[in-house]
């Protein structure tokens, strides 16, 4: 049963995916963004993320649910754009601080960039390679759908140029080896890791991963945090200075990173993927 579900979800995926590249991506983009807005906002999983957006935002229950139903709208957006990356990334992309970009690629060094499910976090790579000459290797929760994930795979890898990392002990692997060839990683943070250590995120107890930190301090690296902001004709792909690493606690340098992300998603919160299982139920600030 289990397969069969796999096959169908993988089928509907090429569909969908085959008729957006027809479609010029901003038509596609669009569409799926208002189809997504539509349906989201209906189905039960809508009430988990305007709880969040309550809990996290301090926010009435009507602004929690235009952020969710923004939400939607750029998820839907996400899906529809993944045919057209290569595309956008090349010609509907701007920068802000692409030296720190410049100064990754110039170095001789590894380097790791961080960021958070924003605006379109797929766009990244492509734009990276594309603009900067910087290969960014993006790792990745891979899905449970196997079909699906071998065909995400393919958009992640531009020309075969960028190698794709799962969250895995295998993905580890590959990421040292990257790092010790002295490569470039780009990882999203933002996501619960069960075995990860607790750290507030928007005031609230969360689980949440040190491996980035770890790694850029084991391996010497910049750890250079990095986000996409979607614009009304593209997107704005921003880069700030490295964090301080050296000789700092992992739990200091965690908590810069969660704040640069909280006022991130705090300057644009339909643009973040809000149902992600970010904090348990019973960390959940109580929201009146």
């Amino acid at each position: 049963m289990k397969q069969l579900r796999y096959w169908i979800e993988h089928f509907f995926l090429i569909l969908l995916h085959g008729f957006c590249k027809i479609l010029p991506w901003h038509a596609a983009s669009a569409l799926f963004g208002k189809i997504a807005a539509f349906a989201g906002t209906r189905m039960a999983m809508n009430r988990k993320a305007v709880r969040n957006i309550r809990a996290a935002l301090e926010c009435d229950e009507n602004a929690a649910k235009q952020i969710a139903r923004g939400h939607w709208n750029n998820l839907g957006r996400v899906i529809a754009e993944y045919p057209h990356l290569k595309n956008i990334a090349t010609h509907h992309v701007r920068f802000d601080g692409i030296q720190h970009l410049e100064r990754l690629r110039d170095d001789g060094q590894a380097g790791i960039l961080f960021g958070a499910h924003l605006g379109n976090w797929e766009v990244l790579p492509h734009a990276l390679l594309h603009h900067v000459d910087l290969a960014m290797h993006p790792v990745y929760r891979a899905p449970n759908n196997p079909m699906v994930d071998k065909r995400l795979h393919h958009f992640r890898s531009p020309d075969g140029r960028l190698t794709p990392y799962s969250k895995s002990r295998q993905g580890m692997v590959g990421m040292v080896k990257a790092l010790k060839n002295n490569e470039h990683l780009g990882l999203l943070i933002d996501q619960k890791y069960n075995e990860g250590v607790d750290a507030p995120f928007f005031g609230m107890n969360a689980k949440t991963g040190t491996a980035f930190i770890e790694l850029a301090q084991k391996y010497d690296c910049p750890l250079v945090p990095l986000r996409c902001v979607r614009e009304d004709d593209g997107f704005l792909i921003e880069a700030r200075p490295p964090l301080a690493i050296k000789s700092r606690d992992v739990m200091d340098i965690l908590a810069d990173a969660h704040t640069l992300l909280e006022d991130w998603i705090k300057q644009h919160p339909d643009q973040w993927l809000w149902l992600h299982r970010r904090w348990k139920t019973e960390d959940l600030r109580h929201v009146e």
